[in-house]
């Protein structure tokens, strides 16, 4: 297998555990690493490789095929247009950025370059989300009717005070729409697309922080699809579920398994046809095997180098990256404005609401 060389921007952050597996694979090769803190140095030095707090000269020095970029979601942009300039593929942390105007940056540099931009949504991967995908594709579920995800990612004021630019307009350009809740995003948008309409309320509910600590919107998608989301830091003790209702059956994941109910017969026909007020519905649990995987980072590590060496489809790529960003910057757009949000989004509108927060923010 071919090795490529990669540098770590951003390498003092606390995900790089998570990405740290990937030095296992023979295909990886890490030469440098980048960042602006004492914290990054120690991290380049644990792990053998030279220390940069210049990007220009981590390129001229390293020479690297790929990027990894792990440091905050607001220097996304401007990092991976430079890396990318420089012919430099590159895989980003979840969220793309933090404007969806700079995610249209970040795909239009990718494409003058001829260079991969992919996102780290690594739930993708998983076994029981490809097997509801392929339901939905292969149509077991009829026409999806409704869909609907709860998920709570608990969060203590240690958290938010752990980093400066935790819980603020300026630092992270939102709450947990722009931090936690991307990979939920990320999985509606994988499964069916954008909706063409959101109205959501963002709330604070418990934490003394400047954005949103809770979501919850309903959406509408252009086959008539209608959805809910229910996203919070301020809850615990729940697990994520997601519901897919269609005309032929049901389907819920929660947590890491997947119950899928067929129905005997496609309840658009029973409606119309059936000489009963209410019908008697019989459904029977799917059988099924869960197709393979674990949504670990090494899928998307391994999906990458694919894609930089055989040209494969991309896991992540920057353009179905940007669309679970899309939708976070039309929930809050429609928040704080209080209406409902066509997309695609007005990037202008939006630009001019987070400017307006971040020029009021306390930072």
């Amino acid at each position: 297998m071919k090795t490529l060389r990669y540098v770590i921007v951003g390498i003092g952050a606390g995900i790089l555990s998570q990405h740290k597996m990937a030095l296992e694979l023979g295909s990886f090769e890490l030469v440098g690493g980048m960042d602006v803190t004492e914290n990054g140095r120690l991290r380049a030095g644990e792990l053998r490789v030279p220390f940069y707090d210049d990007l220009n000269l981590l390129i001229s020095e390293t020479r690297p095929d790929a990027a990894v970029i792990l440091a905050p979601h607001p220097f996304h942009a401007k990092l991976a247009i430079q890396l990318l300039d420089a012919g430099v593929h590159v895989l980003v942390e979840k969220p793309i950025a933090v404007r969806t105007s700079e995610a249209d940056a970040m795909i239009e540099a990718a494409k003058r370059n001829g260079r991969k931009l992919a996102v780290n949504f690594q739930h993708r991967a998983r076994g029981e989300i490809l097997t509801l995908s392929r339901l939905i594709k292969e149509g077991q579920l009829g026409q999806v009717q409704t869909i609907h995800m709860v998920a709570a990612w608990p969060r203590t004021t240690f958290y938010y005070k752990s980093g400066a630019w935790r819980g603020t307009w300026r630092g992270e350009g939102g709450g947990v729409l722009m931090n936690q809740a991307p990979h939920n995003l990320d999985l509606w948008c994988f499964m069916f697309g954008l909706p063409k309409r959101v109205f959501s309320w963002t709330r604070n509910l418990m934490h003394d922080i400047e954005p949103e600590d809770t979501v919850h919107a309903i959406c509408e998608w252009e086959s008539g699809a209608l959805g809910s989301l229910h996203i919070s830091t301020a809850e615990a003790g729940r697990m994520e579920t997601l519901e897919v209702v269609g005309t032929k059956g049901s389907a819920v994941v929660s947590g890491k398994e997947l119950i899928f109910r067929s129905l005997k017969e496609d309840f658009a026909l029973t409606a119309k046809t059936s000489a009963e007020a209410i019908p008697i519905i019989t459904a029977e649990l799917g059988e099924m095997q869960l197709q393979p995987g674990d949504g670990h980072h090494l899928d998307v590590y391994r999906n990458f180098h694919d894609a930089i060496v055989n040209d494969a489809p991309l896991l992540a790529s920057g353009e179905q990256g940007r669309q679970s960003l899309e939708l976070a910057n039309a929930m809050i757009l429609s928040s704080h404005e209080n209406r409902p949000v066509e997309l695609p989004l007005d990037r202008k509108r939006y630009d001019e609401l987070l400017d307006e927060l971040i020029a009021k923010s306390n930072d």
